[in-house]
């Protein structure tokens, strides 16, 4: 894996079979409730610089992760405090990733133009007036990627590192095969 970095970590676990979002909200300050904007709670901890939410059908999602650690213990916080205020939950549940984001600066100024022709074109979305940059989609491995004429690449739809670091390093590959990378 060279350079990249990871942006974001999305996982959710299912720790109830459904939930009285007021009564959570009522009970633990803690919380963020505004119902007007969203059914949900939300919980943020500094600590580990992630939100979870919380939906009234019992499932905590968490986002702002940038370890898979991170996601699995902001959920357990909230289990947690759930727990301090009384309310029962699945004593067993799984914390299972839904989309990891992973970025690469490539440090190179990129000819999207040129690529976009490169490039097998059922993959391809390339309208620069309506998307600064290109985006390439992998099928086979669920990811998404988009390329920025910055030389910046950012992959999204991933469920584990090894499929992002894998999507970003076949992209490499491919622009290394076009001669953009040397």
């Amino acid at each position: 894996m060279t350079d990249i970095t990871i942006e974001n970590i999305v996982a959710y676990a299912q720790i109830s079979d459904g939930l009285d979002i007021k009564k959570i909200a009522e009970k633990s300050p803690e919380f963020k409730y505004n119902p007007d904007e969203f059914s949900g709670l939300t919980l943020k901890l500094d600590d580990l610089k992630t939100a979870v939410l919380l939906l009234p059908n019992g499932k905590a999602i968490c986002t702002g992760a940038k370890k898979i650690n991170d996601a699995e213990a902001s959920i357990k916080k909230l289990v947690n405090k759930i727990g301090e205020i009384g309310i029962k939950l699945n004593k067993k549940f799984k914390v299972e990733t839904q989309n990891i984001i992973a970025s690469l600066d490539l440090k190179k100024e990129l000819d999207l133009s040129s690529i976009s022709m490169g490039l097998l074109l059922e993959n391809v979305d390339y309208e620069p007036k309506q998307f600064p940059g290109l985006i390439y989609r992998m099928n086979d491995i669920g990811a998404s990627l988009l390329l920025f004429s910055s030389g910046k690449i950012i992959c999204s739809g991933t469920k584990n590192i090894e499929d992002a670091s894998n999507a970003i390093e076949m992209m490499k590959e491919k622009l290394s095969s076009l001669g953009v990378l040397i």
